[in-house]
């Protein structure tokens, strides 16, 4: 019951908020959110277009509900399956950026 759902929360949504908390310094919120309007815009009609031509489809018993004939799980994948490459590399940036700052503080 509700499988894209519960898949989204535990592998996309849960770590973005973790994530998101972590960044919470580094993140440009306009800049953030413009990138994920266009994103979502594209994946929208991106996906419009798929399923009108019958590319794919949604088993309908595993998802919550349809709006403008998309599962309102395919939002909320657009929006946070970006969020969460954003995250990602804002969190491998911050990290890899530490080790090399510290290296440089030791060869001095």
């Amino acid at each position: 019951m509700y499988l894209y759902l519960q898949l989204l929360c535990v592998f996309v949504i849960v770590p973005n908020l973790v994530l998101l908390y972590l960044n919470r310094k580094k993140i440009h919120l306009k800049s953030l959110g413009a990138a994920l309007l266009i994103l979502f815009l594209i994946a929208v009609l991106w996906d419009q277009l798929s399923v009108r031509m019958g590319l794919w489809v949604f088993s309908q018993d595993k998802i919550v509900g349809n709006l403008f004939g998309l599962p309102i799980e395919e939002y909320l994948f657009f929006l946070f399956v970006p969020l969460l490459s954003i995250n990602i590399y804002l969190f491998v940036k911050g990290i890899l950026y530490r080790k090399k700052s510290k290296a440089v503080n030791k060869d001095e």
